[in-house]
């Protein structure tokens, strides 16, 4: 399907149905983000300030200038830094679908686990790196061979860092169930839906979520809440509209759910005034 046009200069995330999505982050400067999960394959550069990761017991700090590759299934704590101007800025990529199938890892490369630092971007990393954002976000002007091939371009990258991404890992019952709330994330979701979906009764999902620490309503919650974090943090998208999209009618009940899962509102991700103060530089 085309790429609906935007007006200049506006932020929106780019995405094309089996390749991937992109998008860059602007931030001015918020609390540790807790327990991020990462459902699909991604990379990040760091362009202003730096960033900072938690998981295991392990920290990993990516300078600007860097990037970092995240395995899906990963859970992590994050912090990002702002540059002495007040504002943080990265470009982000994941990997949809069958998309990593069709590239043959490396020989030589291992599996990212978790995360793999790799280091300064390149000029010419770099220019991979937009080649495939503006393949997934012209749809008409770059056909899907060329898109595959911009794609595994950047996965070479990753490759010659020492790192591939697994193209069949086991998901667990919580990742799939991730999964399928994140194709639609505004729907009502029910556990016989859900269990439906699976090919599993609704006795045996409750059952499994249960041995992995979870829930479904804690998992829709946090689906929910993680899209509309994105959507924040890489759109000029209207907070209302944002409620919407994430399933919340409601505006205020929104703003309450995200509070309590990040605990901070909506409006301080774009730097609007949160707790009395307002950004550096605001007026």
């Amino acid at each position: 399907m085309p790429a609906a046009p935007r007006p200049p200069g506006q932020r929106v995330i780019l995405a094309r149905e089996g390749h991937g999505a992109s998008g860059r982050i602007v931030e001015y400067g918020l609390p540790v983000l807790r327990g991020i999960a990462i459902d699909h394959p991604s990379l990040i550069v760091v362009l202003k300030g730096t960033k900072t990761l938690r998981w295991d017991g392990h920290s990993c700090r990516i300078e600007a200038g860097e990037a970092v590759a995240l395995a899906s299934g990963g859970l992590f704590d994050v912090e990002n830094h702002p540059a002495p101007d007040g504002e943080y800025q990265a470009s982000w990529f994941a990997w949809h679908g069958d998309a990593l199938a069709a590239h043959a890892p490396a020989v030589g490369s291992r599996p990212v686990r978790d995360m793999l630092l790799l280091g300064a971007v390149e000029p010419a990393f770099m220019a991979s790196f937009e080649h495939a954002r503006e393949a997934i976000g012209d749809a008409v002007g770059v056909p899907d061979a060329i898109a595959r091939h911009r794609l595994a371009e950047l996965l070479a990258w990753i490759a010659l860092r020492g790192g591939h991404f697994a193209t069949n890992p086991q998901a667990s019952v919580k990742q799939r169930v991730r999964a399928l709330l994140g194709r639609a994330p505004e729907q009502d979701w029910s556990a016989a839906a859900v269990a439906s979906a699976l090919a599993m009764s609704e006795a045996t999902l409750r059952r499994r979520l249960t041995a992995e620490a979870s829930s479904l309503t804690s998992l829709l919650v946090d689906v929910r809440m993680s899209l509309a974090l994105s959507l924040l943090q890489s759109t000029d998208r209207p907070i209302v509209q944002i409620a919407q999209d994430a399933g919340y009618a409601s505006p205020s009940r929104f703003a309450v759910r995200f509070r309590e899962r990040f605990g901070f509102a909506p409006t301080a991700v774009r730097g609007h005034q949160r707790d009395g103060a307002s950004r550096p530089g605001a007026a």
